[in-house]
């Protein structure tokens, strides 16, 4: 099968969204809420005023907001500084500011009272309060860390991600979040899909749906706040399931991300980055990374008949060649059988496939 009929085969099943390398703020996980809204959507940093992120498909991608400007979240643009009600990396907080309250980013429910541009006193909301930065005031809410910190704390997903968007989880499939403006500030709703069999929400289509590998290809199990997982054998390694060339390095009980260099993927065999085409990632990663044809090898030990077809933005679409076929990079497309003994010791994807390596229903039709 030729490049051009696998594409008019499978056009129709795009969809999906990639992970790109993990950025984080203090326990601000920025790519793991990217997985969870819509690419295209802004999200604030909690660094810095004059950063923001873009979500794209591969990933948080930073932009920075001109001099004397400041990323308003809420409207999504950046506004000269003195418009915006932003601390994020303020050495003081209290500037220009008399008689009122600002919140203190290095604690969840911490804050200052502001005397003639100075902080005259400190204290902390009570227990499950938080600083509300619109009502200056504490309000009812949850915080994720009540301890003083030298960096920066999320106190709530609605300091960051816009309000009146509904997003995903990438604990659960069927969770929803919504932050809602009210009297009181940004409050952050969720739910759970649970009607029929519709158990799934579906970020794109922005509702309740039929749970599918491509709607909870978000579920990462890597929390939008709280920091990295944890882990209990120094210096093991694990390979991330979404992204081929990031794997992690268990540091202190806790998994350090760490990327190879462009072109290289995390080899589970040998625990090393090696070159794309050579390595056998974890099973289910992404391999339109750095790819550079439209079709590609997904990692398959059973009969190596399963593909990718990678769109503009990286994301990727699973299919599957006829019985008694497998699939080939180089040719792009679905080739007999009789070939795949030569071609598996060449293309790590494929590492331990043979002929009968299982069962394989046909999704598409023709071969090489």
């Amino acid at each position: 099968m030729t490049g051009k009929l696998l594409l008019a085969t499978i056009l129709c099943l795009m969809g999906g969204q990639a992970l790109g390398d993990a950025i984080l703020e203090g326990n601000y996980n920025v790519t793991a809420v990217c997985t969870a809204v819509r690419v295209g959507t802004q999200l604030g940093s909690i660094e810095s005023c004059q950063t923001y992120y873009v979500c794209q498909s591969t990933g948080p991608v930073q932009s920075s907001c001109q001099s004397g400007f400041s990323y308003d979240y809420k409207r999504g643009s950046c506004y000269p500084s003195s418009e915006v009600d932003c601390f994020w990396g303020v050495e003081n907080p209290c500037a220009g500011k008399n008689n009122t309250w600002v919140p203190n980013t290095a604690v969840c429910g911490g804050y200052f009272y502001c005397l003639e541009g100075k902080s005259a006193g400190s204290g902390n909301c009570p227990m499950n309060q938080k600083f509300d930065t619109t009502t200056k005031a504490c309000v009812y809410g949850s915080c994720s860390n009540t301890q003083s910190t030298d960096g920066v704390v999320l106190g709530s997903l609605c300091d960051v991600v816009p309000p009146g968007q509904y997003f995903g989880d990438t604990e659960s499939c069927s969770i929803w979040h919504y932050c809602e403006s009210t009297s009181t500030g940004l409050v952050l709703q969720s739910g759970k899909c649970s009607t029929n069999e519709q158990t799934a929400y579906s970020v794109l289509a922005n509702q309740c749906t039929y749970e599918s590998a491509s709607v909870c290809s978000r579920v990462t199990k890597v929390p939008l706040i709280g920091g990295a997982v944890s882990c209990s054998s120094n210096g093991a390694k694990t390979g991330d399931s979404k992204v081929c060339g990031t794997y992690y390095v268990c540091t202190n009980g806790q998994n350090v991300a760490t990327y190879c260099p462009s072109g290289y993927y995390y080899d589970v065999d040998s625990e090393n980055c090696v070159t794309r085409q050579s390595a056998t990632p974890v099973e289910g990663c992404n391999r339109c990374q750095y790819a550079t044809t439209m079709f590609v090898n997904a990692v398959d030990s059973d009969n190596c008949s399963t593909y990718y077809y990678c769109n503009s933005q990286g994301q990727a679409t699973l299919n599957t060649c006829p019985a008694d076929t497998f699939f080939d990079e180089s040719r792009q497309g679905c080739k007999s059988d009789n070939d795949l003994s030569t071609y598996v010791p060449l293309n790590g994807a494929c590492k331990g496939a043979s002929v009968d390596g299982g069962d394989n229903e046909s999704t598409t039709e023709g071969t090489v």
